[in-house]
């Protein structure tokens, strides 16, 4: 894969436009789990968008390589990680709340930075370990008062970190790997949807023959599909190709805040008073790590 052809402040743009359009996909995943069942639901977001990848990646498929990006096994590896993410946001959310999904599924921009220290040697500035511990502190000020001790919430819970885990490696082995080419995106949203594939026939019961959820719940799918997984992914991952680990993982921050202030205006869920102060210092890591990644050679 070449150099990437973009900016770092494009990629900067990029990422943050990914994690904003991401913070919107827990009140729509919501509004999809009053028609069918989280197993259901995410394999129709994703597969809603590889049907549009293969139908349109496949006529241009000498200048986006689908097929050479298909068959790579680290495209399948990485895509496996991706899908349990995935499931595993889904099925924990429709066990917690909108809210709580929102913010346990989101840990990555703590683990992210450490990991890509361990692994990528992803040098840490300054600015960047304050970033970091003010984000560490406002998503902890942000997630306590959610934290529910009933099974059920717990179990919810217990997956929603786990998403958080999957979403670190699926970063951290992105960058490694050095993705950012449409084709590569394109191949992880066809690869997650066929593992997904079976979850949603096996645990969904899901019948192809029989896809009745609503106008409302198909709103949601395809909401879910395009702005949310084909657009969001592609942008994510490009920008990703410019930008280091580090800061594209305080940037997801920013989904964070929005799915707490759609949560609050559309769903009731308000925020407590430790809340609103986590709130502020996650904002302050945002801008401590714009004002990092808007540095001239900044990018590793």
């Amino acid at each position: 894969m070449g150099p990437s052809n973009i900016s770092q402040r494009t990629g900067l743009l990029l990422t943050a436009m990914a994690s904003l359009l991401w913070g919107t996909t827990f009140i729509a995943s919501q509004v999809g789990f009053h028609y069918t069942n989280p197993y259901n639901l995410v394999f129709l977001r994703f597969a809603t968008a590889a049907v549009v990848v293969i139908v349109f990646g496949l006529p241009f498929d000498n200048k986006v390589g689908l097929k050479r990006e298909l068959a790579k096994k680290s495209t399948w590896m990485v895509g496996g990680v991706y899908a349990l993410g995935f499931l595993l946001q889904f099925v924990g959310q429709d066990l917690t709340t909108a809210s709580e999904a929102t913010l346990l599924s989101n840990l990555a921009p703590i683990l992210v930075p450490t990991v890509a220290f361990a692994v990528l040697k992803d040098s840490m500035t300054s600015t960047q370990k304050v970033a970091t511990v003010l984000g560490f502190a406002g998503l902890f000020l942000v997630a306590s008062p959610r934290l529910s001790m009933n099974v059920t919430s717990l179990s919810g819970d217990v997956l929603l970190f786990g998403t958080s885990l999957c979403y670190t490696l699926f970063i951290v082995a992105s960058k490694q790997l050095k993705v950012g080419s449409v084709g590569r995106s394109f191949a992880y949203i066809v690869a997650t949807a066929v593992f997904l594939a079976p979850v949603a026939v096996y645990f969904g019961r899901l019948n192809v023959l029989d896809l009745r959820i609503g106008w409302t719940g198909w709103a949601s799918v395809l909401y879910l599909g395009f702005p949310c997984t084909l657009i969001a992914i592609s942008a994510y991952l490009k920008g990703l190709s410019v930008v280091t680990v580090s800061e594209s993982a305080i940037l997801l921050l920013i989904q964070i805040l929005a799915g707490l202030v759609l949560a609050s205006l559309l769903l009731g869920e308000f925020l407590s008073l430790s809340q609103a102060i986590g709130a502020v210092a996650i904002m302050s890591a945002l801008v401590l790590g714009v004002k990092r990644a808007s540095k001239p050679n900044s990018a590793r």
